[in-house]
């Protein structure tokens, strides 16, 4: 039997992306990327304006990083369209915001969570991203559900003082660190 190509999956609890407090992470990461591109899937909010914000400094943030290109998904985007960029990056990025946004708009399009389980590379997500790509996540004792891209319900922004129990087993990861699976 051939050995299946694996994909890493990074969760991470939080990042402040204007500071580039995880700019190492990144770094360790396109060591190992091929392409040095980079998809990003940048619906974490319903504001425009903030979304293009947040674009130019995850652009600038990955240029100065060491990528060749980012490449954004649009929400008009057909699904040969995203099987093209798909193509085009062997490292995935869902950053933070909002979860719930971020999740149905993936929903919404199943060709793109299709291509997301299919995935053979990296897949980074960073807060909301990360509970996206996670089973899910309780948020003020409301369950928000994630794609089970990973076996385990996490928490991100993880503070003890702060925590809720939950019945499930859950991963807490704190601002500014990071986990990483290989499936």
């Amino acid at each position: 039997m051939a050995n299946k190509p694996k994909r890493i999956i990074i969760l991470q609890g939080g990042e402040n992306i204007e500071a580039k407090t995880n700019k190492n992470l990144f770094k360790q990461v396109l060591v190992l990327s091929k392409t040095k591109n980079i998809l990003v899937i940048p619906w974490t909010t319903d504001n425009p304006e903030k979304e293009k914000k947040y674009r130019k400094i995850i652009e600038n943030y990955f240029k100065e990083t060491g990528f060749k290109k980012t490449i954004f998904l649009e929400k008009n985007d057909t699904p040969q369209k995203t099987a093209e960029k798909f193509n085009q990056a062997d490292i995935i990025y869902l950053p933070g915001g909002n979860p719930q946004i971020l999740y149905s708009e993936i929903k919404k399009r199943p060709h793109i969570e299709t291509r997301l389980k299919e995935f053979k590379g990296i897949i980074i997500g960073n807060s909301a991203g990360a509970i996206v790509l996670s089973k899910g996540t309780y948020i003020n004792n409301k369950y928000q559900p994630g794609l089970a891209l990973v076996n385990h319900y996490i928490k991100v922004h993880y503070i003890l003082i702060n925590s809720n129990n939950t019945s499930k087993p859950t991963i807490c990861i704190p601002e500014n660190h990071w986990i990483a699976i290989e499936q």
